[in-house]
């Protein structure tokens, strides 16, 4: 599965978080929340990265200093093309897979008896959530993600996404064959601007790397 990355470069005289989040344009009605992020201080430089693996959530909304935050209840694996209930078992609200949904599509079907707040999100992370499915509707998520790139003041993981970007956002869109974004934060005399370039990044699991080295090692013993 491919690998996504975003790598910040805060060129400014302040620390900034930056935030990656979705939305899912085909779908109606859905919270979108901070997906990945990374602080940065003052001409300080991180990132984030992802794989394209998705996974249903189940959410609950609370109230954190004033700001929506979504806290996943529960996460799972899943592929496009699956349809998922919320049952209530065990004395709580969880999901279970049963069956087929249109290509493409993640389908959530409250049978729980009660209001649910489910979502989707990718690389074990929630990115999305609908809120308030009452008991025998259903969200359906039409899987076709765009992301943006925001600076914020303050965000944690799973904050609504409203009106609290602070610089941005700008829309993420990898030409092909390319996986990396590098955003850029300068200062341009009084304003702050962003800018993106794309390139192709790799990585490698720790056993290729381990793997590597041995074999490095195993070279150079012979060499000598």
């Amino acid at each position: 599965m491919p690998t996504y990355y975003v790598d910040f470069a805060n060129q400014t005289d302040r620390t900034w978080t930056m935030s990656v989040y979705q939305t899912v344009p085909g779908s109606i009605g859905l919270k979108s929340v901070s997906w990945k992020q990374t602080t940065v201080p003052k001409q300080g430089e991180s990132g984030v990265e992802w794989e394209v693996d998705y996974n249903v959530v189940l959410g609950d909304l609370k109230q954190t200093g004033g700001k929506g935050v979504y806290k996943a209840s529960q996460t799972l694996p899943t592929a496009l093309g699956k349809k998922w209930n919320i049952v209530y078992k065990d004395g709580v609200q969880q999901l279970e897979e049963v069956g087929g949904a249109e290509p493409g599509q993640i389908v959530v079907f409250n049978a729980s008896g009660e209001v649910a707040m489910p979502g989707m999100g990718m690389s074990g992370q929630a990115s999305v959530f609908k809120e308030n499915v009452l008991s025998g509707s259903q969200a359906q998520f039409e899987v076709t993600p765009t992301y943006y790139a925001g600076l914020f003041n303050n965000v944690v993981v799973g904050e609504v996404i409203s009106h609290n970007v602070a610089v941005g956002p700008e829309t993420l869109k990898f030409p092909s064959g390319l996986n990396m974004a590098t955003l850029t934060a300068y200062l341009d005399g009084s304003s702050i601007r962003l800018k993106v370039a794309y390139s192709q990044g790799s990585s490698f699991s720790m056993d290729e790397v381990e793997a590597r080295i041995t074999t490095i090692e195993a070279f150079n013993k012979q060499a000598a």
